[in-house]
């Protein structure tokens, strides 16, 4: 464990104004000896995601983007760092597609494995401070970073607005386990293809935000 490189991690992360930070052990990494991973959750504007109402609206597509494109500036920025500390590391793109409807690695799976959320019925993570209204970035590296131990906690019950709410019924209404895949909660094609249909006009069908911005666990905070 190398405390200085946590704490001059907590504090770039800080300073970047980033909501949420934890750090995991992932031996599935997708980077060879990168088993380390820095999770960071960034909060989106409540102003924005209280506009969507049965469909996205111009300003949370635009909203959407920035964010992402603020997560990859800030998960860089510490790759440099960590580079510069004699380690290794690797960012994940906050919002990148390398396969059907994937990423290269999930972004939910290692803020879960941090103790810093859930996983919901919408395949949604659920941070335990801010509910889904957050975009992720992930960073890998050889740092012995100070995990600890955590226990999965679902935050959905026996909630289904989201399922409810989901114009390409996409969600199944299954709440998750760890270890389950997606495709068991979740219809990634329904979903996208919906949204490419219905919503041409707004980034192309590239969001939706619907399941997000019903879910409770937002809006109470």
């Amino acid at each position: 464990m190398d405390e200085n490189i946590a704490e001059k991690i907590r504090r770039l992360l800080k300073e970047e104004l980033i909501s949420e930070i934890g750090f995991s052990q992932n031996p599935d990494t997708p980077f060879e000896g990168l088993e380390y991973a820095v999770s960071l959750v960034v909060r989106l504007s409540d102003t924005v995601v209280d506009e969507i109402c049965g469909q996205p609206t111009k300003t949370y597509f635009h909203h959407y983007r920035t964010v992402n494109a603020y997560i990859d500036r800030a998960a860089e920025k510490l790759a440099l760092l960590l580079n510069a500390e004699g380690c290794r590391a690797a960012a994940i793109p906050a919002s990148q597609s390398v396969g059907e409807y994937a990423g290269r690695f999930s972004h939910k799976k290692c803020a879960v494995r941090a103790g810093l959320g859930s996983i919901g019925k919408s395949a949604l993570f659920l941070s335990y401070n801010f509910g889904p209204r957050v975009r992720l970035g992930t960073v890998f590296t050889d740092a012995p970073l100070p995990v600890t131990d955590w226990e999965y906690r679902d935050q959905c019950g026996g909630c289904n607005i989201c399922a409810e709410s989901c114009g390409a019924a996409a969600i199944r209404g299954v709440n998750y386990v760890p270890g389950m895949e997606r495709h068991e909660i979740f219809d990634a094609r329904a979903c996208s293809e919906y949204m490419k249909k219905e919503f041409q006009s707004i980034g192309r069908g590239a969001v939706c935000g619907v399941c997000m911005r019903v879910c409770p666990l937002g809006i109470r905070n």
